[in-house]
């Protein structure tokens, strides 16, 4: 039989079957070549997912810029931090600008569980509002979205704040800024800028121009210890103290802070990485936290503001104390803004 074979045909049949594979070392080139393209890729995929927190973030900060507008308008006035009015009495002050902006931000049940005559933390109404997340409040970059206050962790935060205005000297002058008092838990509250407390402002407040002022700016860090419940405004905390005078009862300031020369931008995230982990309570540099500062967030090299035209800007961490200031009030005629 094998004799009738042609030739092609009996040289194949009788040669053995050659297998291809990979050898050792051509599977390690092979898982180097991925691991490196995996390494190209991978910051390149970060960055685009950071892009795109950061334009949810700038997309709050104009809602919360819009919803200002949208009280304005029917109120003729700007949310303020409590009930609070200089020159008036009143009954005690809760709640917050955020809680006050509800209503002009699609969060009408949340608003209705609100009762303007309790305490922050009723356990029927304020308490039961603070546990509902509303995610235009909080930054997507930002993975601490909880109060850490003692009995508040079951309720949502805020990482924006109302600009409440400028404290200590005015930039290039031995003029101080004016503030409504300096007795509060940490740090000292400005009466110069738009939201603030005790005052009804309005635009016409802001003569230094709309777009040239602070409205909110952006207190997204994932170790703060001052995050405190979205719905809690401005008490007072000594109980019967004579809260119409600057200098009389120690306040708590919850939805807005006071602009002071010493917090640079990302200062707390900045120490955090060179071990200075003073930012609780006592002596240490960032314990007026609470009330002045925390100019942070986790964008990379800045954070978010909302000007009172309604513009939302990045504001970078190398920009001078001497602009800060300058945005932040809203009618001191400084020379400086974001724009030189």
């Amino acid at each position: 039989m094998q004799r009738f074979l042609s030739r092609p045909a009996r040289f194949a049949a009788t040669q053995p079957f050659n297998r291809q594979g990979f050898t050792l070392v051509e599977l390690l080139v092979v898982i180097a070549i991925i691991g490196i393209l995996i390494g190209l890729l991978l910051p390149a995929v970060q960055a685009a997912r950071e892009a795109a927190r950061r334009m949810q973030c700038t997309n709050n900060m104009k809602q919360l810029a819009l919803a200002a507008h949208n009280y304005h308008d029917i109120n003729n006035n700007l949310p303020n931090d409590g009930y609070f009015i200089v020159g008036k009495t009143n009954k005690q002050h809760w709640l917050g600008v955020l809680a006050k902006s509800c209503p002009y931000l699609e969060q009408t049940a949340v608003y209705e569980l609100l009762d303007w005559n309790r305490n922050y933390n009723h356990a029927d109404t304020n308490a039961k509002a603070g546990e509902h997340r509303v995610d235009a409040f909080l930054c997507p970059s930002c993975s601490t979205v909880n109060s850490v206050g003692s009995g508040e962790t079951t309720w949502f935060t805020s990482h924006y704040y109302g600009n409440a205005g400028p404290t200590d000297q005015k930039p290039d002058s031995t003029d101080v800024y004016p503030v409504l008092t300096t007795r509060t838990t940490s740090g000292g509250i400005s009466a110069a800028g738009l939201l603030t407390v005790g005052y009804h402002r309005n635009f016409s407040f802001a003569t230094d121009g709309t777009s040239n002022t602070l409205l909110y700016f952006e207190s997204s860090w994932n170790n703060y210890k001052g995050y405190r419940g979205w719905q809690r405004g401005a008490y007072i905390m000594n109980a019967g103290s004579d809260y119409q005078s600057p200098n009389n009862g120690y306040w708590n300031i919850c939805s807005i802070k006071s602009t002071a020369a010493r917090f640079y931008i990302n200062a707390g995230i900045q120490a955090e990485s060179r071990g200075d982990t003073s930012t609780t309570s006592g002596t240490g540099r960032f314990s007026p936290f609470k009330v002045v500062g925390v100019w942070t967030s986790h964008h990379p090299g800045g954070l978010n503001v909302s000007m009172a035209d309604g513009s939302v800007r990045f504001v970078g961490e190398t920009i001078s104390d001497k602009v800060m200031l300058s945005i932040a009030s809203a009618n001191g005629g400084e020379k400086y803004s974001l724009d030189n």
